[in-house]
């Protein structure tokens, strides 16, 4: 019994030290590491694209699949557009640049 408890006295301050992080001190993350979050919004009839850089094409499906309109742009930076759309209803955004393509679903008020 003694020695059991010995033994658990022993691995006690290890494990705990392993739980507070002790064992990773010496990573960092990188400096340069940018993250920004990319969205679409609809909202009195204008579409409003944010996080978005250089040129591309946004293509809008109805739910079903059905393509309703492909814009092309020269930059998508805060890019805003009109297009009436039916209220209530959910579509499908494809922004579409030169490193990446994002797929949105939006529902029209």
């Amino acid at each position: 019994m003694i020695r059991k408890l010995l033994l658990l006295i022993l691995l006690f301050p290890s494990s705990i030290a392993f739980a507070k992080g002790s064992f990773y001190t010496n990573i960092s993350t990188p400096a340069n590491v940018i993250q920004t979050d990319k969205n679409v919004s609809y909202n009195n009839g204008y579409f409003y694209l944010y996080g978005f850089s250089g040129p591309g094409k946004i293509e809008i499906y109805s739910i079903i699949g059905n393509k309703i309109k492909t814009i092309t742009a020269q930059n998508l930076a805060d890019y805003k557009f009109a297009l009436q759309l039916d209220s209530r209803n959910m579509y499908i955004i494809r922004v579409i640049t030169l490193s990446e393509i994002k797929t949105f679903k939006i529902v029209t008020p």
